[in-house]
């Protein structure tokens, strides 16, 4: 050093100028080289600085964001790339310091995620990893399975998730279902449980409370579902007071019921889709109904409600379009209890129709021809009552015929007539069904005509059914059930056997009968809400569903699973 300052003053007496700038001149040097070997190397050498709050984000897998400081000691150029598209940081690139804003989307998928953003300035380089949990279990579906108590199978419930879960349980407060405490896994992976239950009645929903702990992170999840024993359901509200008589739309695709009230002026027809259950049309009704017919000759819907008239309605303008008065009295009818309410009807494809009547404070029934090829002209039928007293009226697969069970119905004796026909054609169905079975004291339940041939299934209390081919006359094999305030629907897609389903209001039994084996395949239990009264029952060829109409409400039933269950 002391040779860098004899070099130093030499040079600067060389330069031309005067002793006192010389001095300051060479003060200002000495002082420099004094700050610069004063220092140490790394200081000697130091250049600017930048860094991060924090270098590491663990999250959860629900989308969020997080603020980190970007710190710089002095003015730099730098920017910012990510490796994932989940994850995005604003701004992009700078000049100095700032806030960050690191943001991630929701974790969908089963497994942890990891993603890095970069922050770079020339070859320096910043990192901040950002880890995100997996999204734990989620409940996909739940679905109701029809058992099959016919092969000891219980009804239970399925649940699905979208990825294992290790515990499941369930909880119900519903007073329609007892609930097992067992949980059963269906399959190695823990994604799909069933839970049996004891006791099903499928016309109500059933509201359960599902906690399970999910493998990702071994947590209690909770959600609370209602599961429906059928495919939709209409029920009847306190303005629509209740059910009375139902009827399909020709084509199917809708269905009419209607409703009494305790208010007379509420008392409607109402037109229901059976796709949505949405209500379509509304038509109010002089009289509540007590049943309804869709003649296919004009496409009207004859409404009887037994009173001295009856109203029919155009389905397509959804109002009433003729009122026919029953102004003549049968010289056939009963002395004391003349005949003059209208209770049933039924019509053939060509219009020709068996208009029933009743009297008002007896059992004496008597019926009429009604042509609706000639305006609905009524006209007596020639019968004294005592002869042929017709109870019920069919009409045969093909629309051919009407058939009638006679009145009392103690041995089912059935007839038949049509236009060409109007004299009743007996057939004379044993007392006994060919088995020693039936109890000749029974009542009829139901009559359905078979939509293949001219049979028809018989349903009597307090216990027998059968099948019945009318021409010529033969019978299934006689079954021995409780069929009291039965209803029964054929299934119009199994052709080669006799399918039928049997609805029974008094155990709450839904059974499908193979009557060509004359056995049950199928048998499960519902419940329609409140009281539990089967106004009818449908089949629906174009979905494979039931249809039950109910005091209080309709309900379509998956009929396709029904016989899938079968034995």
């Amino acid at each position: 050093m002391h040779i860098i300052l004899q070099t130093i003053n030499q040079n600067i007496n060389r330069i031309d100028c005067d002793s006192m700038v010389k001095k300051h001149l060479y003060l200002f040097v000495l002082i420099g080289m004094l700050v610069f070997f004063g220092c140490s190397k790394e200081e000697q050498f130091k250049t600017h600085e930048f860094k991060l709050s924090k270098n590491s984000i663990n999250v959860n897998y629900t989308a969020g964001f997080e603020n980190i400081y970007f710190y710089a000691d002095q003015t730099i150029t730098w920017t910012a790339t990510y490796s994932a598209d989940w994850l995005s940081v604003l701004p992009t690139s700078g000049t100095d310091g700032t806030t960050l804003r690191v943001a991630w989307e929701e974790n969908t998928t089963a497994a942890d995620r990891e993603a890095t953003i970069m922050i770079s300035e020339g070859q320096k380089q910043l990192t901040l990893s950002v880890k995100q949990g997996q999204k734990p279990a989620e409940l996909l579906s739940s679905r109701a399975i029809y058992g099959n108590v016919i092969k000891g199978e219980r009804d239970s419930v399925e649940f699905v998730f979208d990825r294992p879960v290790g515990k499941v349980y369930v909880g119900s407060n519903s007073e329609f279902y007892e609930i097992d405490e067992q949980v059963e896994k269906m399959d190695d992976e823990g994604l799909r449980w069933r839970l049996p239950l004891k006791v099903s009645k499928q016309g109500d929903d059933i509201d359960l409370s599902v906690s399970y702990w999910s493998v990702c992170d071994w947590k209690e999840h909770k959600k609370g579902l209602t599961v429906p024993f059928y495919q939709r359901k209409f029920l009847i509200t306190q303005e629509h007071g209740w059910i009375t008589y139902s009827t399909l739309s020709l084509d199917k695709q809708s269905i009419w019921i209607a409703t009494d009230n305790w208010e007379p002026e509420q008392r409607r027809l109402v037109q229901l889709s059976l796709d949505d259950m949405k209500e379509m049309k509304s038509v109010k009704m002089p009289y509540a109904a007590t049943h309804l017919c869709m003649n296919p000759y004009n496409g009207l819907l004859y409404v009887m409600g037994n009173q001295d008239y009856f109203c029919v309605v155009d389905p397509a303008k959804g109002e009433i379009v003729k009122t026919v008065q029953i102004v003549e009295t049968s010289p056939y009818a009963h002395p004391q209890y003349p005949t003059n309410y209208a209770s049933e009807v039924a019509f053939t494809k060509d219009g020709f129709g068996i208009l029933r009547l009743i009297s008002d404070g007896s059992t004496g029934m008597e019926w009429r021809y009604i042509d609706s090829a000639n305006d609905d002209k009524i006209t007596l039928s020639g019968y004294d009552w005592t002869e042929y007293e017709f109870e019920h009226l069919y009409v045969n697969y093909d629309g051919s015929r009407i058939y009638a069970s006679l009145y009392p119905n103690r041995y089912s004796p059935l007839v038949w007539v049509n236009r060409q026909n109007q004299k009743p054609v007996e057939v004379n169905v044993s007392a006994s069904f060919q088995s020693d079975k039936y109890y000749a004291g029974g009542n009829l339940m139901d009559l359905q005509m078979s939509p293949f041939a001219n049979k028809a299934y018989i349903c009597t209390a307090p216990g027998s059914e059968c099948v019945v081919t009318l021409e010529p006359l033969s019978y299934s094999e006689v079954l021995e059930m409780e069929a009291r305030n039965s209803k029964c629907a054929w299934d119009w897609n199994v052709s080669e056997r006799d399918y039928v389903y049997q609805v029974c209001s008094l155990d709450g039994g839904l059974e499908l009968y193979d009557m060509t084996d004359g056995r049950g395949i199928f048998g499960t239990y519902h419940r329609f809400i409140g009281n539990d009264e089967a106004k009818n029952c449908y089949f629906l060829p174009a979905t494979d569903e039931l249809v039950v109409t109910s005091y209080d409400g309709v309900w379509v039933l998956d009929a396709a699973a029904m016989k899938a269950k079968k034995l």
